[in-house]
């Protein structure tokens, strides 16, 4: 009954947190294979994502889209019981426009997903007659509506807005007690936030960016329903609400050309996950379980994230008029603390290597691809009880980018 105890809030909760700790950076097929290292270099409609003002770039009226797909594995050890994450593709789609006003002043439209995540188990993986959550999906997608203008000949400044939607979903099979039901959650939100950058064109060869996005406070509700074979303990219906926080981001880059044909850049981008310290879940109704009133209508836990940061290192290499070379490396912290971990994104600091190339197919027509590959190290800790011991697995992922650009 102990263990009972304590694993129903970690599986109400803990998915939820980790969700909303999955940050999304592949805005575009350029960006990839520079590792994210595009603030202060080479402008494209896609700087809407991460500094709008580098449009103040761009002449005339620009439109961008493309999609990133992305495969993962990963494992999990949660008290002694192991389980391997089923591998699935995600599609990231973005589309980005632009348009030049006058000398000084430019405006754009940016849709894409900044946060994200699906993870799915075998349904019974902790035990036919335990209650086990075997998938959660985390999808969001953000409209940003932008300005931009030209403070000087040097520098540019914008000012842009975040409309985010979201929507959360999660199944739980109930063994306990002779169950054998699923219950699934179903819920959305939408949140509006905001993002501040600027420009700096120190010179011929060097360039420096940044940008500051306000946190995005999410408040999900919606049903959570029984699926099969609904013991009659169980309570059918009824809605659960509770709140998920994605947070500020402060990114930080600078670029430097040290030949006509060669573009290096770095970035650093810090991550304030240390707002991000609990979690609350309400039912209408307690969750099913052998004795009703076990969790009641109300489960909480602690995450206790850490700030975490991510440095990127790109190089472009033009070698002819009509095709360009990429490469970088991504150093991504991971916020989990290892005092307080669960099992529904199982990995820790990540390392990426990314490749790619662009395309001059005419005048007005580019074509980027790009490929990366992630490695997840392993990590050891235990889980917001501090009795039960979780391990992760290293876990490898593989991102594919293809974006096409005109100007009108």
């Amino acid at each position: 009954m102990k263990k009972l105890v304590l694993t129903l809030p970690f599986l109400f909760l803990a998915n939820l947190a980790l969700a909303s700790g999955f940050g999304l950076y592949e805005f575009s097929a350029r960006g990839n294979a520079m590792g994210g290292a595009v603030l202060a270099g080479e402008a494209e409609p896609a700087s809407l994502a991460l500094n709008p003002a580098l449009i103040t770039e761009l002449p005339g009226k620009q439109i961008q889209t493309g999609i990133t797909v992305v495969t993962a594995s990963g494992g999990v050890t949660f008290g002694g019981i192991s389980a391997d994450s089923k591998r699935q593709w995600w599609p990231l789609p973005n589309i980005y426009y632009t348009q030049q006003i006058n000398e000084r002043w430019w405006w754009g439209l940016g849709a894409m997903a900044r946060f994200g995540l699906s993870n799915d188990y075998e349904k019974d993986w902790m035990g036919a007659t335990a209650n086990s959550l075997y998938h959660v999906g985390v999808t969001t997608f953000s409209v940003q509506p932008t300005v931009a203008f030209k403070a000087t000949d040097r520098l540019a400044l914008s000012l842009g807005a975040e409309v985010q939607y979201l929507n959360f979903t999660e199944k739980i099979h109930f063994g306990y007690g002779g169950a054998d039901t699923d219950m699934k959650l179903d819920g959305d939100s939408t949140a509006l936030s905001g993002i501040l950058a600027l420009f700096y064109n120190a010179n011929e060869k060097v360039n420096f960016g940044a940008s500051f996005r306000f946190r995005n406070d999410h408040s999900v509700k919606g049903p959570a329903k029984y699926s099969k074979n609904i013991p009659t303990r169980f309570v059918n219906g009824g809605d659960f609400w509770g709140d998920i926080t994605f947070p500020a981001q402060l990114a930080l880059g600078a670029s430097w050309k040290p030949t006509d044909k060669l573009l290096l850049e770095f970035n650093w981008t810090n991550v304030f996950w240390s707002c991000f310290r609990a979690i609350d879940i309400y039912f209408d109704y307690a969750p099913g379980t052998g004795a009703p009133g076990l969790m009641g209508t109300h489960a909480g836990n602690s995450k206790h994230y850490q700030d975490a940061y991510r440095i990127g290192v790109g190089a472009e290499y033009t070698l002819t008029d009509a095709i360009k070379l990429r490469g970088s490396f991504i150093y991504d912290k991971s916020p989990i603390n290892e005092e307080f971990m669960d099992v529904m994104l199982p990995v820790d600091d990540r390392y990426i290597i990314g490749t790619g190339a662009g395309f001059k197919l005419s005048e007005n027509t580019i074509l980027d691809i790009s490929y990366s590959f992630l490695y997840a190290t392993s990590l050891n800790g235990v889980d917001a009880s501090h009795t039960i011991p979780v391990h992760y697995k290293s876990a490898t992922s593989h991102l594919m980018g293809l974006s096409l650009r005109y100007k009108f």
